[in-house]
């Protein structure tokens, strides 16, 4: 009897070292980035420009300070100086309305985070960059 008890206790406690053990998986709370927008490589120093499907555009996210967090529909993308490709028609006119937000945060406790929001609407023309400083955003034309 005393055999099988500690064969018993030894037995659970492989199991929950072995369920222990056993990578979980996490569901993510972020969404994927729907198809109006995805991720581009950064820009780099030669001015190479990446090859883009038709009827997608290069946005061009920058900031000052720079480093700021970039958020586009809700989606974190990295940190500034970030490109980021929008799909639009063939004039240039964004397809779907685009949140692109650039987050500030305070390096000290004297300073307080801040966020600057830009809405981009079917109205508008896809802008070659975005300039984001904590103040407002600039657009800059195609």
């Amino acid at each position: 009897m005393l055999r099988r008890c500690s064969l018993l206790s030894l037995l659970s406690v492989f199991l929950f070292v072995a369920a222990c053990s056993t990578p979980r998986r996490i569901e993510s709370p972020l969404r994927a980035p729907s198809p109006v927008q995805k991720s581009a490589p950064s820009p780099n120093k030669t001015g190479i420009k990446p090859k883009l499907a038709v009827g997608d555009y290069a946005v061009l996210i920058e900031s000052e300070p720079s480093g700021g967090i970039v958020v586009v529909n809700g989606v974190p993308m990295g940190r500034t100086p970030q490109s980021v490709v929008v799909s639009g028609n063939a004039r240039g006119f964004v397809r779907d309305a685009i949140s692109i937000k650039v987050r500030f945060v305070a390096a000290d406790t004297d300073h307080t985070s801040q966020t600057v929001e830009e809405q981009l609407t079917p109205l508008d023309k896809i802008p070659a960059s975005v300039h984001f400083a904590p103040t407002g955003a600039t657009r800059v034309a195609r």
